[in-house]
């Protein structure tokens, strides 16, 4: 750090010399510490934000309510273009080629003559091919976005991005293919999940394969893909060569539930076995030459291709983050099947490539999870300092603070910048009354309604073929599900409530409106296309209808910081144990607080709040909050001798408080952390200053 001439930097900008600047003015101790925050600031426009990942859950039929298998997507990207695109069927005349698009994920991410939502507009000029293949005769219908995701005779898929330790240039011409058009070849020339394993394994060795994001981290892709009978996990990566492909392939057990986050899950595989296993042409081989197996024992997938998560940064220029990944696999594993004690950890080859449903799961099941935030775990992202006074499970990611400081925060299946989420249901028999659907939900999960989208019908609500992040406009669904999502932040807690029993309204009337449609197209399969694109259009336009309204609804109930309904401004206020930890008195200056272990004595009692039940004669709780290695009695055998009798008096006061109720500690299946330190203040309160 270099000494800075104050008439010198008047005239220029001061973002360089900040770091210098702040040194002048602090005592030395301070500016050791400062020093360390100026090395981080000059690495400020090194420091990315963006962590796009996915995650995706398969279900078997054994293990679905329906009999029908169903896959999840959440599309973790805080830029990707949320447009839902219907590619419709075609016949080809002999020789044609398939043009093959480049790397997009933003607003345009094609323009393109292939459906109405890639038509130009405003200007926009056609998207050109990176490339092209052989096209095939006659190519299916399937609804995609950013991959496809589900065709006509009910192929379905959900992505996940993976590290892998094959990075292919972005830049090299001999590798064509990446996973957005492998998908959408499968959509259009498969039935079944493994002609889809097949077809895009198969060009993939032919044509090469690229990650979708640069480098190892990006480097290698997750699939799960299903037919209505069968469930596949595909994984794939460039190769040594840098032309050609590394893949496999596994069936998943019937009745079992699989999941994938951003690391691969397949390990010890039998090239042998094609009845469970499917692989590259000869994986076990190229591999050991590649260096990367040494030949001895079973070939295991995972840990010839994958770097360690332990030691590997998936984030460049963070420190490595393992439980990013295997905490969800965790949760979704714990939830679905609470007695196989599947532990929470920081390794991940220590755990389940699958696991049995132990009770059967539904589409609204499916549904949930994709909106979860680990509540009632010990990861519960509701509570804790960093959910603010009002239980606030969204963390900002990224940045320089969290460069320097190190750590994680647990990561949820539902972010904030999830720019959709799907549900693809198929079922066994393509005749009975239930049909094969993608449930689609524009912005996150936890705030959004999915609402279906048929395989057999090619049309739908303009709300979801329309929406530029850069430009808010009230007629997309994106914007709509996002306004409310966005004025959640003033009081999750609060606001929560009502978004919840909109959401379950709405899915409560999708799901008994489809119910009658079905049946009804069953028996008289006549002109069922263009009664399905009505039904699924007045159904999405009358959820964002309804939403747009709901939005509205909540800016007028909570505003300024009031409650407004049923009676015009009440006061909410900060619950009792946030002014507790903050050690708010009469004495109105700043105060700062310490971490600590130990959860707030008002919080236990009274609950998070805002509208505890708190006696008017309970003694004031200056002294109840529960500090780190604090000398004498313990705070809580402090507080129960001050507060005798109000404790007894309001012992049902344990519960969370007038509206929202106390989080359930049944949820997580009562499993315990692996590894301590993992999370930034995640597992921490705030303990007040001493006085």
């Amino acid at each position: 750090v270099r000494s800075v001439s104050l008439p010198s930097i008047c005239d220029r900008d001061l973002t360089a010399d900040l770091p210098a600047i702040l040194l002048l003015r602090f005592s030395s101790k301070m500016r050791r510490i400062l020093l360390t925050s100026a090395l981080v600031l000059t690495e400020v426009s090194r420091v990315s934000g963006e962590f796009d990942s996915c995650t995706t859950i398969g279900v078997t039929p054994g293990a679905s309510a329906d009999g029908s298998a169903m896959v999840t997507h959440t599309s973790d990207c805080a830029t990707c273009d949320s447009r839902v695109a219907y590619i419709p069927a075609q016949d080809w005349p002999e020789g044609s080629r398939r043009p093959v698009y480049g790397n997009t994920m933003a607003y345009p991410r094609e323009v393109s003559n292939r459906s109405v939502t890639y038509h130009p507009v405003d200007g926009q000029n056609l998207s050109v091919p990176i490339g092209t293949i052989p096209q095939v005769a006659h190519t299916y219908g399937y609804w995609e976005a950013i991959y496809g995701y589900q065709n006509e005779h009910g192929l379905s898929l959900g992505e996940s991005t993976a590290a892998s330790k094959f990075a292919v240039d972005e830049n090299n011409t001999k590798v064509l293919l990446w996973v957005r058009p492998l998908t959408q070849i499968a959509m259009e020339r498969c039935k079944t999940a493994r002609c889809a394993v097949e077809t895009m394994g198969r060009l993939a060795e032919e044509y090469g394969f690229r990650g979708e994001d640069p480098g190892q981290a990006g480097g290698g892709e997750c699939l799960i893909l299903l037919d209505g009978k069968e469930v596949w996990a595909f994984e794939i990566t460039g190769d040594d060569t840098q032309t050609s492909a590394f893949w496999a392939a596994k069936r998943v057990t019937d009745g079992h539930v699989v999941i994938m986050a951003n690391n691969f899950v397949i390990r010890e595989v039998d090239c042998d076995d094609s009845e469970t296993t499917l692989c590259s042409k000869d994986l076990p081989a190229r591999a050991k030459k590649a260096g990367v197996w040494n030949g001895h024992g079973k070939f295991d997938w995972m840990k010839a291709m994958a770097p360690d998560i332990r030691h590997f940064s998936y984030t460049p220029g963070f420190a490595p983050i393992p439980m990013y990944t295997t905490a969800r696999l965790w949760r979704v594993f714990s939830q679905v099947a609470p007695s196989s004690n599947v532990e929470l950890t920081d390794n991940p080859y220590i755990l389940p490539f699958s696991v049995k449903a132990e009770r059967p799961i539904s589409h609204r099941d499916l549904m949930n999870l994709k909106r979860d935030h680990y509540e009632g775990s010990e990861l519960d992202l509701t509570i804790g300092p960093l959910a603010g006074p009002f239980g606030n499970p969204n963390r900002l990611e990224g940045g320089v603070g969290l460069k320097a400081k190190g750590g994680q925060f647990p990561r949820a299946i539902s972010l904030p910048r999830t720019s959709y989420s799907t549900v693809s249901q198929s079922f066994p028999s393509k005749n009975g009354s239930s049909m094969d659907k993608m449930w689609f939900a524009s912005d996150a999960p936890a705030s959004s309604v999915f609402v279906p989208f048929y395989p057999s019908a090619s049309d739908c609500s303009i709300a979801y073929r329309s929406g530029n992040m850069l430009e808010y406009n009230e007629s997309s669904a994106w914007w709509v599900f996002d306004f409310v999502a966005n004025w959640m932040e003033l009081n999750y807690r609060l606001m929560s409530v009502d978004v919840k029993a909109k959401i379950n309204e709405l899915q409560d009337m999708i799901d008994a409106h489809l119910a009658l449609v079905e049946i009804d197209v069953a028996r008289n399969s006549s002109g069922s296309s263009g009664r399905l694109s009505e039904t699924q259009s007045w159904l999405q336009d009358s959820v964002v209808n309804q939403w747009r309204s709901f939005g509205k609804h909540l800016v007028v109930k909570y505003n300024d910081g009031r409650l407004n309904m049923p009676v015009l401004g009440q006061a909410v206020g900060y619950p009792l144990w946030w002014l507790d930890t903050f050690a708010v008195d009469s004495n109105p200056g700043v105060r700062w607080a310490a971490a600590s272990h130990n959860i707030p004595i008002a919080f236990e009692v009274y609950g998070p709040g805002p509208f505890e039940e708190i006696p008017a004669d309970a003694v004031e709780l200056s002294s109840t909050y529960a500090v780190d290695d604090a000398p004498g009695r313990s705070a809580v055998v402090s507080f129960l001798a001050n507060n005798m009798a109000a404790v007894s008096a309001y012992t049902a006061t344990f519960l969370v408080g007038l509206l929202v109720g106390r989080r359930s500690s049944a949820a997580g299946g009562g499993a315990r952390l692996v590894g301590q330190g993992y999370y930034v203040d995640e597992s921490y309160y705030v303990a007040a200053p001493a006085a």
